[in-house]
């Protein structure tokens, strides 16, 4: 294990300083084809000049990312220690794979949008630039500060699934907060300003919620996976057991009066009508919330 987790370490390491050399030539890119569309040249000659080299770098940042997924997994399991920056990590690079993806999308709707102006989806491949920036820049961090730690003779390896459990519980609070901020500030500009039509707000609302979402998903598929070779009575410890019983207990009773007041809100003010069509991916990111942030709080207190 510790063999395998230096190469990916280095592996991850090499990728990543070349895949910030590529993101500076991708925001170069974007900034050109930007201030092109905005002095109305030659846009389809420019695009097509760039096209090869653009989704070249693209490979590479797609080859990063799964190898820093890698990379992260085997350090779950090696590490005793639970480590927000590593779950945080593990968030933020699902998500980053993923804006990938969506980078591509904005790109071709960019180039069919541009003869009417400068297009809307340059603030969102900006913002995803930004993310993926944080992510590259915070694995680096990460790299370098377990460089040293996962040389050592002595260092302690995860005997339990404990580490695993607690950084469960940090992924879904930054899903379940995420989400919220994502579902509430779409449903916002839905309904105030940047009406759309009622089955693009749909989409963009379970787009959004995916987004959110699948990186805790995947940490718990990935834990499951862990306890198949355990009977199911074996999967939490009496310690695990009490600190998800308390925090369901908790989490039921937030959530009715949380949703109780956002009925309220809803039923008196008007402008709150758009909750209508987003209170069930709300409700799921809530519960999230709630839920692994009661589990986190009881397991660290009983900790201490």
């Amino acid at each position: 294990m510790k063999r395998l987790l230096k190469i990916s370490n280095n592996t991850t390491l090499v990728l990543c300083v070349i895949s910030i050399a590529g993101l500076i030539f991708t925001n170069v890119f974007f900034i050109m084809l930007r201030n092109m569309i905005i002095e109305m040249g030659d846009v389809e000659s420019f695009m097509d000049k760039f096209s090869v080299p653009v989704a070249s770098v693209y490979i590479i940042f797609t080859l990063f990312h799964l190898s820093a997924l890698l990379t992260l997994i085997l350090q779950l399991n090696f590490f005793k220690r639970d480590n927000f920056l590593r779950s945080f990590l593990f968030f933020t690079g699902i998500t980053s794979l993923m804006m990938l993806f969506g980078d591509s999308a904005l790109s071709s709707d960019i180039s069919k949008e541009y003869v009417f102006g400068l297009p809307d989806e340059f603030y969102i491949l900006f913002l995803s630039q930004a993310l993926h920036f944080v992510f590259y820049v915070l694995m680096i961090v990460l790299l370098v500060s377990t460089g040293k730690s996962v040389g050592k003779e002595k260092e302690e390896i995860v005997l339990k699934d404990d580490s695993i459990f607690i950084n469960a519980q940090y992924i879904g609070i930054l899903s379940g907060a995420s989400g919220l901020i994502l579902v509430s500030v779409f449903s916002f500009m839905y309904s105030t300003l940047y009406p759309l039509p009622l089955w693009a707000a749909k989409a963009g609302i379970i787009i959004t919620s995916l987004i959110a979402v699948i990186p805790y998903v995947l940490i718990v598929f990935y834990w499951f996976i862990i306890k198949l070779k355990e009977r199911t009575g074996e999967w939490y410890d009496e310690k695990q057991y009490q600190d998800i019983t308390k925090a369901s207990l908790v989490t039921l009773i937030a959530s009715i009066i949380v949703m109780t007041a956002v009925f309220l809100i809803q039923y008196y003010v008007s402008e709150f009508d758009f909750i209508t069509l987003t209170w069930f991916p709300f409700y799921i990111f809530l519960v999230l919330l709630l839920f692994s942030s009661s589990t986190l709080y009881f397991s660290k207190r009983a900790a201490n």
